[in-house]
């Protein structure tokens, strides 16, 4: 790169590469099934917010550019080189990355340089196509209107995460690679270049799935029919792993940013209980987490019927699988055991939690294998949840004395999952005591107070009183200083909150942050638009299925 808007040649190429040379040398590993949840869905949940930013991003100022190190530089890069190579085919994609590099090598670049290469490569018009990806800031929503004959009318419009697009805000239309796949298998390709486009569908089942394999870097918006449709076809084997992650990721966003009713996401992770793969589960169980966030100061009859609904949906798949681990594991196969175990206890299930208690007061009394590795994390989480001072001294022994970095760090993390607000009150002492928590390490255990209710209100109000030490300890020109105040302050759901949040940072200097403040208020506004809008329907929705008491 020749200036720091070329920053995602870096690093979304550097991404991008990290996972295709994984996948080249371990092909059985399978990890782009992995990318979906991983990076793909890191970049569309960053760039849904009104304070987002264009992968190529004017740098003005010195103090800018820590904060674009960011999931749209390195995420949604590699998100849109991934498309690119599905658009073009992996081997001319290839060749002209080749080329780009034999002919820039010790040199510096700029975005034009790539397309140019690529488009001497492929002979598609590259610069025309792409340009529009990398200026604007965003992506689309394409919405789904079934009509008679086997037609489908698709739209496309900007996709925020609040639900509250501005006509100015949507005059972008983004050449989306639709990749319709049914039963015949993948084809023909459309690409929708203007605001709408009809087509026919010829299938003789009524299957269809666009974004194939979820390819392109959008979300996809269908009739309520045809989720439960889609729903099916997962469990019929209809749909590769890639577009099972990718129904219920879209379905999560779509959900919480008022598209879809959030009862489409419910039946749809409902009807897939058996899945077998880890992730998959993974993707449920975070968008399951994220209705759990934006409940999080709601009611709590809705949160005790979420409580019991997760253990309803994992309960059967646990049950068959344990949490016991062998050396004849796959590495899919730990995690899935580990994840479900985690959620489980997590829900406050009790075989899991009476497990968690037994397992720590082994470890503690000197026999380090009671606790396995893989659940470490989550074990130290479950007794630190239901613990006082005295599990906090063991926990803090732990962290003092630790048989591994990954043992020491698990603890850490742990210090925030303790909602005994003694405990929480000395924790939040030692988040600037640098002797014992190390300065680049005091974002591990307000990662587990903004877990909690009473962890939230306790990290805000930490910072609040301590600011002139954070910002003298992390100075704008660390990009530290950006996690910590949206670590403090996205956690929150409330108008009154969000206010609160507004009020204090309006007479601070918010050069070096500034960006990531503004995504935070924007989660919070996101989170409780959601939580205003569907608590009657939601809970509605668990009574009817059996989940309330």
């Amino acid at each position: 790169m020749d200036f720091w808007d070329g920053l995602w040649l870096n690093e979304g190429f550097a991404t991008w590469m990290s996972w295709y040379a994984c996948d080249s040398l371990y092909p059985d590993w399978k990890v782009w099934e992995s990318y979906v949840s991983d990076s793909l869905q890191h970049a569309l949940t960053l760039d849904a917010l009104r304070a987002s930013h264009p992968i190529e991003v004017p740098v003005k100022r010195a103090d800018e550019i820590n904060q674009i190190f960011d999931a749209i530089s390195y995420s949604k890069g590699s998100s849109l080189l991934k498309m690119i190579s599905k658009w073009l085919g992996e081997d001319v994609f290839i060749k002209g990355v080749s080329n780009y590099l034999k002919k820039h090598k010790w040199g510096n670049t700029q975005t034009s340089d790539l397309w140019e290469a690529l488009s001497d490569a492929s002979g598609e018009d590259v610069v025309k196509v792409m340009d529009i990806w990398t200026k604007n800031v965003g992506f689309p929503v394409v919405t789904v209107k079934e009509g008679a004959g086997g037609s489908i009318t698709i739209t496309q419009n900007r996709f925020l995460a609040t639900g509250d697009v501005k006509p100015e805000e949507d005059t972008v239309l983004y050449p989306v690679f639709l990749g319709l796949k049914t039963t015949s298998g993948t084809g023909p390709s459309y690409t929708l270049n203007d605001r709408s486009l009809t087509f026919e569908i010829n299938t003789s089942d009524d299957f269809f799935k666009l974004n194939a394999d979820q390819a392109g870097i959008y979300r996809t918006a269908y009739e309520p029919s045809r989720w439960t449709k889609l729903g099916k076809a997962g469990v019929e084997g209809k749909l590769s792993v890639e577009d099972r992650v990718g129904l219920v990721a879209d379905a999560g966003s779509l959900a919480s940013s008022g598209f879809i009713d959030t009862s489409s996401l419910l039946d749809l992770v409902k009807s897939w209980s058996k899945e077998s793969n880890y992730v998959v589960w993974d993707e449920i169980l975070t968008r399951i987490g994220s209705i759990k966030a934006a409940f999080m100061f709601e009611d709590e009859a809705t949160k005790e019927a979420l409580k019991v609904f997760t253990r309803d949906l994992i309960g059967g798949k646990l049950s068959q699988i344990g949490w016991e681990f062998s050396d004849n594991d796959t590495f899919a196969a730990q995690q899935l055991k580990s994840s479900l175990f985690a959620s489980a206890a997590n829900a406050d299930e009790p075989n899991t939690v009476a497990f968690a208690k037994k397992a720590f007061a082994e470890f503690v009394a000197g026999d380090k294998k009671a606790i396995h590795p893989n659940l470490r994390a989550s074990i130290f989480n479950v007794v630190a949840k239901n613990g006082d001072l005295s599990t906090f001294d063991q926990l803090f022994n732990i962290y003092r004395n630790p048989q591994s970095v990954e043992e020491k760090i698990a603890a850490l993390r742990a210090f925030g999952r303790f909602e005994n607000d003694e405990v929480m009150e000395k924790v939040t002492g030692l988040l600037l005591q640098t002797d014992i928590i190390k300065q680049q390490d005091i974002y591990i255990p307000m990662q587990g107070l903004r877990a909690h209710r009473a962890g939230i209100e306790k990290l805000w109000a930490w910072l609040t009183v301590n600011w002139d030490r954070v910002y003298e300890l992390l100075p704008p020109g660390l990009s530290m200083l950006g996690s910590i105040v949206t670590l403090a302050t996205s956690g929150f759901t409330r108008p009154e909150q969000k206010k609160e949040v507004e009020e204090f940072f309006a007479t601070k200097n918010t050069k070096g942050y500034d960006q990531g403040l503004a995504q935070s208020l924007d989660i919070i506004t996101a989170k409780g638009k959601w939580a205003q809008r569907e608590a009657e329907s939601i809970y509605k929705w668990l009574e009817q299925n059996g989940y309330t008491k």
